[in-house]
């Protein structure tokens, strides 16, 4: 038999009070999630370990059978580039980078908004501003622009060293921008490069035509980066060749596309899969059931959820689960083995990843190893499932055994 493995980002939430103090999963109607469950196997995993905070790279990683101990030394500036399908040379330095709104204050930046108002137009004007600066030093930057306000950072040259902290504060960073510092004495020259063009940026996309135009209409000006996930170029082992088994990735996410060419998968692309709310849900699992006559297992990754719990839109992550079920509905009738999952938990109520355990379900047709009767599949009901708990890595050994894949 061979498998599809449904990574729904975000899917895990609290409670929230505008929707009777229950979570988007379990105020949503999912029939097809909760026949699966029933017939199958649910519960709750902890994405990398109990109390672990993950993000979409480490989280969807593991899921896609990278090794446990390759989680720490993760990088999400290469796994960006791996995206974008960018050869790092020995020694590169890649960075995960937003496009952001900035504000210069006493001597530093507050962070009005960490996405620029999720800018979608005039990113590639953008980027064009930010490569003609010269940073000098005998080192060359160059960005690129992915989906919306994301984009990947690369500084190629002499003596540069990826140990240094993000500019980017994070949800959880007060609203300024943070000045990059070394990790190490080897990193001191990469630190200041990061901060000085940094400033550079700032001043050249204050004054382009892109941001100009974005004040006239109201929008949020993209006149900053901040950048995160400094690393070197890497290789990464996994969990499906290592079981001789061969694999593709259908995401419209430049982040889980990176993890599959790392993980030497067959990389899907298609205009119509995006990492956003309009992303073509029944596409993306037609095209999944057609990679299953190369593949032995397919990983097909949703980005919508986490955004609406990232906006505080629980309501509109309620609908997003429903439409994602309606397109789950086709896999029913597919003589497939089908395993649902999470990245990581984002709570709606604050719109910042949390360390909570995720819903999670494995479904092979012919089985009733669980329940028949009514079940709501939710985080409430998967506190009492019969599929143990545990991490994202022994959830997918799990689904690989399950299915005989």
């Amino acid at each position: 038999m061979k498998g599809i493995l449904v990574i729904i980002d975000g899917l895990g939430d609290l409670p929230v009070p505008e929707l009777d103090h229950r979570t988007p999963l379990e105020a949503a109607r999912t029939p097809v999630l909760n026949a699966m469950a029933a017939r199958g196997q649910y519960g709750l995993i902890d994405p990398i370990g109990p109390g672990i905070l993950p993000n979409t790279h480490s989280g969807a990683g593991i899921l896609l059978g990278m090794l446990p101990g390759q989680v720490e030394g993760l990088k999400r500036g290469p796994v960006e580039a791996a995206g974008l399908g960018l050869s790092l040379a020995p020694g590169d330095v890649a960075l995960r980078a937003n496009f952001a709104t900035l504000v210069a204050d006493s001597g530093g930046f507050r962070v009005l908004d960490r996405r620029a108002g999720r800018i979608r137009e005039g990113s590639d004007e953008l980027a064009a501003v930010i490569n003609r600066i010269d940073p000098g030093q005998d080192v060359s930057v160059r960005f690129w622009p992915t989906e919306q306000h994301r984009g990947v950072l690369v500084l190629s040259g002499p003596a540069l060293d990826a140990r240094v902290t993000d500019t980017d504060p994070g949800d959880h960073g007060g609203g300024w921008w943070v000045a990059s510092r070394p990790e190490a004495p080897a990193a001191e020259l990469t630190a200041e490069l990061i901060n000085r063009f940094s400033a550079e940026v700032f001043q050249a996309l204050s004054a382009s035509p892109v941001n100009h135009q974005r004040a006239q209409s109201g929008q949020l000006a993209a006149n900053g980066l901040l950048v995160r996930g400094a690393g070197h170029p890497m290789v990464l082992e996994n969990q499906v060749t290592l079981h001789s088994l061969t694999a593709s990735v259908v995401s419209g996410c430049n982040t889980v596309q990176g993890l599959g060419r790392l993980l030497g998968f067959t990389v899907v692309k298609d205009a119509r899969f995006t990492a956003d709310l309009d992303t073509d849900l029944p596409a993306k699992l037609s095209t999944a059931l057609q990679e299953l006559e190369r593949s032995n297992v397919v990983f097909v990754h949703v980005k919508a959820p986490d955004l609406c719990a990232h906006d505080g839109d629980s309501r509109g992550k309620k609908n997003v689960l429903e439409s994602i079920d309606t397109a789950l509905e086709p896999l029913l009738h597919a003589g497939v083995a089908i395993a649902v999952a999470s990245d990581h938990t984002t709570d709606s109520n604050t719109g910042r990843h949390t360390p909570d355990p995720v819903p999670a379900l494995i479904w092979v047709p012919g089985c009733t190893e669980g329940e028949t009767r009514a079940l709501n599949f939710g985080e409430t009901a998967c506190r009492t499932g019969a599929l143990p708990r545990s991490n994202s890595h022994r959830f997918l050994l799990r689904f690989l055994r399950s299915g005989n894949l």
